[in-house]
């Protein structure tokens, strides 16, 4: 599906950030639309612009040359849009080896925000990926198991046309993002040749359907399998071929796409504060609870269809009294690529934030209260991680959620990330990050908005880092939530 699902994940991280402008205090930002070093023109290159709901929001350019052992890819993009009257632009650029049989072999991808620069380098061995992030001088580096040798997104058409795959041919194949680092089985479909509009004007092409993650895209592709069109219709996001001077013009605030409406969802009718909640019962509607977290000990998933959510607030008298070290949840004491919980500077400050506190449900106050104050709100579109937030200071909810869960483990307190939703104002749910700790229960916390407990506003959809988080993408464009009770 190209780089659809990155792209996405992108666009939820944009998303996120929404929260801090309807809430926080504005903080003051330089970024402004800048241009991704230009690239040689190639036989192969392939210019497409990136549009959300009929509207352009940036451009991909790819380069794909063949060699003796394989396919050497090469893919810029840039998506710039509007956030509350301010344009934002993230950029990336991603290098890329294949084998012969066109699997993934290594990579590195690059993916800027101002004063946020993030680098990920991977090199696949058979099953074995070894995975390496970069930020603010400092890497870390983690093995992670595949299933298969997977194929990647920028060179599927060349999958496709390797394969001599025709209508009637159905295909599993395992796939790899590179984005958002997730790894699953993609499914593809082709079909018949059909009409499709372009614009203005009708092609002939190839149909073909993949589906992975959950997430559903089209592409139609002409008899040497250039792409026509590419549209994933669940997000309203399309990919079409464009000259350079077309892909690469400036997008001006009065062309941009206004990320505020698409990424809130408004209730049937609203709410009271949920900071003074303790119970609150809601319908979602239309989506299925298929590879979502629905339930935990504080939010219980009571029917399925349709689907009934209530969520409780964590009464903390009522946990135990515990000290260091905590019984069980050891995995969730691991340090990740962008969880650098192992750090010195990250042990430092944890420390630093506790102080001599001994009871663990006051070390997790703390916490909570250090994060909240020791980071800037600004909204940072960005793959966030611990070092670099712990270095800039800065960030919205995935950088308090990051940052938190790294202190927490980096002193012994099991702890996660969760993604979802959050009421504001009782009127609507955004999209946010927050975490939780392990006290005998999994008790939620947003260091963002200094809630320990978090409060029942907070809706989790999904649990994990950001190859579990892509997974919330199949319900964006789609979720609508109606209140059944509260008190």
């Amino acid at each position: 599906m190209k780089k659809f699902l990155g792209y996405m994940v992108i666009l939820l991280i944009l998303g996120i950030t929404l929260i801090f402008i309807l809430k926080m205090p504005k903080a003051a930002n330089s970024s402004g639309h800048k241009e991704v070093a230009s690239v040689g023109l190639s036989p192969r290159d392939e210019w497409l612009g990136i549009f959300l709901q009929g509207q352009r929001i940036g451009y991909s350019f790819t380069k794909i040359n063949m060699s003796d052992s394989g396919l050497v890819v090469e893919n810029r993009s840039q998506m710039t849009l509007l956030i509350m009257n301010e344009l934002r632009t993230i950029t990336s650029h991603l290098f890329a080896h294949t084998d012969k049989d066109y699997t993934l072999k290594d990579f590195s991808l690059e993916l800027a925000t101002p004063g946020h620069p993030t680098k990920v380098e991977g090199i696949i061995n058979g099953t074995q990926l070894k995975l390496t992030s970069y930020s603010q001088g400092s890497s870390y580096t983690q093995v992670i198991a595949l299933k298969e040798k997977p194929f990647f997104p920028d060179a599927l058409e060349e999958v496709i046309k390797k394969k001599n795959l025709k209508p009637g041919d159905e295909i599993n194949i395992p796939y790899f993002d590179p984005t958002t680092q997730s790894s699953a089985i993609a499914k593809i479909k082709v079909f018949d040749k059909e009409k499709v509009k372009v614009f203005d004007k009708e092609f002939v092409g190839t149909k073909i359907e993949i589906n992975y993650m959950g997430i559903s895209s089209i592409l139609w592709v002409d008899d040497d399998y250039d792409l026509i069109k590419e549209s994933s219709p669940a997000m309203g996001i399309e990919m079409i071929p464009l000259s350079k001077e077309a892909a690469l013009a400036e997008i001006k605030p009065t062309d941009a796409f206004d990320l505020l409406p698409f990424f809130s969802v408004k209730l049937d009718k609203p709410i009271s504060d949920p900071a003074k909640l303790t119970y609150l019962k809601l319908a979602l509607k239309d989506i299925t609870i298929e590879d979502l977290d629905l339930s935990d000990d504080y939010q219980k998933l009571t029917e399925g269809q349709p689907i009934i959510v209530e969520l409780y607030r964590a009464d903390l008298e009522k946990l135990p009294d515990l000290t260091l070290p905590t019984q069980g949840q050891k995995e969730f004491l691991e340090p990740s690529a962008y969880i650098q919980s192992q750090d010195p500077d990250i042990i430092a400050k944890a420390h630093e934030f506790i102080g001599d506190e001994k009871d663990v449900k006051r070390m997790v106050g703390k916490l909570v209260q250090g994060v909240y104050n020791y980071l800037e709100k600004n909204p940072t579109a960005s793959l966030p991680s611990a070092i670099d937030v712990l270095k800039t200071r800065e960030g919205d909810c995935n950088e308090h959620a990051i940052l938190f869960v790294a202190l927490a483990r980096s002193i012994g307190i099991p702890a996660k990330i969760y993604v979802g939703l959050v009421n504001l104002q009782g009127f609507a749910y955004y999209y946010h990050a927050w975490c939780a700790v392990w006290l005998g229960k999994w008790v939620p916390v947003d260091p963002t908005f200094n809630q320990f407990p978090a409060d029942v506003g907070h809706l989790k959809l999904k649990e994990g880092e950001i190859a579990e988080q892509a997974m919330v993408l199949k319900v964006v464009g789609k979720l609508k939530i109606n209140v059944l009770g509260y008190k």
